[in-house]
């Protein structure tokens, strides 16, 4: 699905993904469902919905880069244990959506950020927030994609559940455990380390959105 040329003048968050553990068509609907669960979640900020792209790939945009974050990680907890190596580039819309890698649009950031995250073996990247944002984002992204890596999926399930049900004991009777299990499972997968990092990006991106000219 293109994005409507009237958003071109607009900044906005493009997001190439692969899909890391996938195997098989089991697999292929499970992350179709969740790709259609973010897109409604986040259909306010969505500015082309994400979707498989073919060969293992998800691509897709947010008309609001600052949500970016949360909507990365919402995708990675309804993937799990399936991991996603996230690209995001910040930027507008060029007039070729496909131009080269010289160009400082969007689709051109989130290309360059795919090709360093594979290069680097990490799991999230941002381009596009100038010299120094990159560097910063990059260096908070090196920090957390380790423990985003070392998840279990018991961990990634109570996570998840978490996020949706917003109290330990509605969890721990969902999950069937106790609550004291949900707690270690929620402290030993980081729980409120990423979510305190995706909320410091978040505020970055909404700042560097804010203070471009005509932005």
């Amino acid at each position: 699905m293109p994005i409507d040329k009237r958003r071109e003048t607009k900044v906005i968050a493009v997001v190439f993904a692969d899909v890391l553990g996938s195997g098989g068509d089991r697999d292929d609907a499970k992350l179709r469902r969740a790709l259609e669960r973010v897109n409604h979640i986040f259909l306010p900020a969505i500015a082309e919905p994400l979707a498989v792209a073919g060969g293992g790939r998800v691509d897709g945009a947010l008309a609001d880069p600052a949500q970016a974050p949360l909507c990365i990680s919402v995708a990675r907890e309804l993937v799990a244990p399936m991991l996603l190596r996230v690209g995001v580039g910040v930027g507008t819309v060029g007039p070729h959506r496909d131009g080269g890698a010289g160009d400082r649009d969007a689709y051109s950031m989130a290309r360059s950020a795919q090709q360093l995250v594979i290069r680097d073996g990490g799991l999230t990247r941002y381009l596009g927030t100038g010299e120094a944002g990159d560097v910063l984002l990059g260096a908070l992204c090196h920090l957390v994609d380790p423990l985003i890596r070392s998840r279990t999926l018991k961990q990634w399930e109570a996570i998840a559940a978490y996020r949706e049900l917003g109290h330990q004991r509605a969890v721990a009777e969902r999950l069937g455990v106790t609550r004291q299990s949900v707690g270690d499972r929620l402290s030993a997968g980081h729980r409120r380390a990423v979510e305190e990092a995706d909320a410091a990006v978040a505020t970055y991106l909404s700042y560097q959105r804010h203070r471009r000219p005509g932005s």
